[in-house]
């Protein structure tokens, strides 16, 4: 059964420079229409503290796909596939529209519901679409 709260993860990017100043921390939050991402570069010796919290709305028409890595003696990793990189392009880490999230351990619960929320809102997402091009067609 899905809930009507919305899931909440928190996770990390891990620098892709040796340096760790590309180290980004975020929050995802499920909504019924749309994903919040809330990230931030991690403050480190370099930045002289963490960066300001940016938000970015990710319609569930933009996911294609949502993949779950459990890891041995590591964080799971949440791979999430946007079909527009635009949307992310500007936080480091991310290639071609894949995000590669370290998920943290307090949020370890809430990962096993999202698999089947994703795919929920994926679905209606695409019922919506083929009524809609029905009743164009329709006309």
């Amino acid at each position: 059964m899905l809930d009507t709260d919305p899931i909440s993860l928190h996770f990390t990017i891990p620098a892709t420079d040796h340096l760790g100043r590309e180290t980004v921390q975020g929050h995802l939050r499920f909504h019924a229409e749309h994903i919040d991402l809330h990230w931030r570069l991690k403050g480190n010796v370099f930045t002289k503290g963490p960066g300001d919290m940016t938000l970015i709305e990710i319609p569930y028409s933009r996911v294609t796909r949502v993949d779950l890595q459990k890891r041995w003696f590591r964080p799971p990793l949440l791979v999430l596939h946007v079909d527009e990189p635009t949307l992310v392009q500007e936080i480091p880490g991310i290639e071609l529209g894949q995000m590669k999230l370290e998920v943290d351990p307090d949020s370890r619960l809430e990962v096993k519901k999202l698999n089947d929320f994703i795919d929920f809102r994926r679905s209606l997402f695409l019922l919506d679409e083929t009524n809609e091009r029905l009743l164009n067609l329709k006309k």
